[in-house]
């Protein structure tokens, strides 16, 4: 039997996705394993978490050790007990008999600063600056009118800004609990002492805003799910368009935005280039993961989010090593089943390869 331990902040709570998995963990002759990297005992160096009982069909509590295979699904916000965890996480990640399904990737900055060296990718990503200060934002805007503001570690459109220069004026808008909360501000003096308070908070990014508004003035993108097979191959499991609110800035689900499949989104646009498109992305979906990986570390899953602008460019919006399933759910619930046995699937072929590396 292979152990197969899924890290989470909140293992008491029920997950589907998790429950899902569990039911099927025997047929790959795999014990799965539940709990929060913060339940590991230092001294010992056992875990009280829980362990999925196939016969019972449900989770119970137990102690056992570090597991060799570990699915990293942890969400971190700003807290004490994230940062702990986030230590624990990289200790786990260091250990040599510890072989995690994926290793995440580093900050926004980062991914930019090595993935514009890459011919094959630079053309996707949009021009991106990190901020020094706020004369230099100041800059910015004034040479591209609408400049868009991201936490270089930022997640689910958290404190994401525009900002836009409205004649001597500039209008700063930010989304808080799905709303779109503005404030102008009349002169560069009021916005440059609003703006270097902001900067004292977190690191950010900078980008010209591309245009990605709908005929109904939404915001949208296409977000594409890809991961390994029991091959350790890539593939796409889905795509679906995502549409924010009426002049919003997110599209993200978490943020209230909707989900068009990306077959009835052709359709309502029949008169773009659709061919031109489907090769762009292909291009993308070549290179990209690949390169991620030889830059980085092993992956076993991405979302990737890309913007098709108006003018039909394409445009690299984000990459998330621990993408959500919701755009999956909605519209390729057939795929269900797949999507519950990948991580599965994945853990006994690379337990398979070490085996055979070890054998070797």
């Amino acid at each position: 039997m292979t152990n197969l331990g899924i890290l989470t902040m909140t293992p008491s709570e029920s997950h589907l996705y998790f429950n899902e998995m569990a039911k099927k963990a025997q047929n790959y002759n795999i014990v799965l394993y539940l709990f929060s990297p913060l339940s590991i005992d230092p001294s010992t160096l056992m875990i009280k978490g829980y362990q999925f009982d196939s016969l019972e069909n449900k989770w119970k509590e137990k102690n056992f050790p570090i597991p060799k295979y570990l699915y990293d699904r942890c969400f971190y916000g700003e807290d004490r007990k994230s940062n702990e965890a986030q230590s624990v996480v990289s200790w786990l990640k260091s250990q040599p008999n510890i072989n995690f399904l994926g290793y995440g990737l580093p900050n926004k900055w980062r991914l930019y600063e090595e993935l514009k060296k890459e011919p094959t990718i630079s053309p996707y990503l949009p021009l991106t600056k990190k901020v020094a200060n706020a004369e230099q934002v100041l800059a910015e805007l004034n040479m591209h009118k609408e400049i868009i503001l991201k936490p270089i570690n930022g997640a689910h459109g958290f404190a994401v800004y525009s900002f836009k220069k409205i004649g001597k004026s500039i209008n700063v808008r930010t989304t808080k609990k799905n709303r779109v909360i503005e404030k102008l501000f009349e002169s560069n003096d009021s916005f440059d002492t609003w703006l270097e308070t902001l900067l004292t908070k977190q690191i950010f990014i900078m980008q010209p805003r591309i245009n990605n508004l709908n005929k109904m003035k939404e915001p949208f993108d296409l977000r594409i799910l890809i991961q390994k097979d029991e091959e350790g191959k890539w593939k796409e499991i889905g795509r679906a368009i995502r549409c924010g609110e009426k002049n919003g800035i997110l599209t993200n689900l978490s943020a209230g935005a909707n989900i068009i499949p990306f077959h009835k989104w052709k359709e309502m646009n029949s008169k773009l280039n659709h061919s031109y498109i489907e090769q762009e992305l292909n291009d993308i979906l070549k290179h990209l993961p690949t390169k991620l990986e030889e830059k980085f570390h092993p992956l076993f899953e991405l979302g990737i989010d890309i913007i098709i602008a108006n003018d039909q460019s394409l445009w690299i919006l984000d990459m998330n090593s621990k993408p959500g399933r919701k755009i999956i759910q909605l519209t390729e619930p057939n795929t269900l089943d797949t999507l519950y046995s990948a991580p599965l699937a994945y853990c006994s072929f690379l337990h398979s390869q070490i085996n055979h590396a070890i054998s070797n």
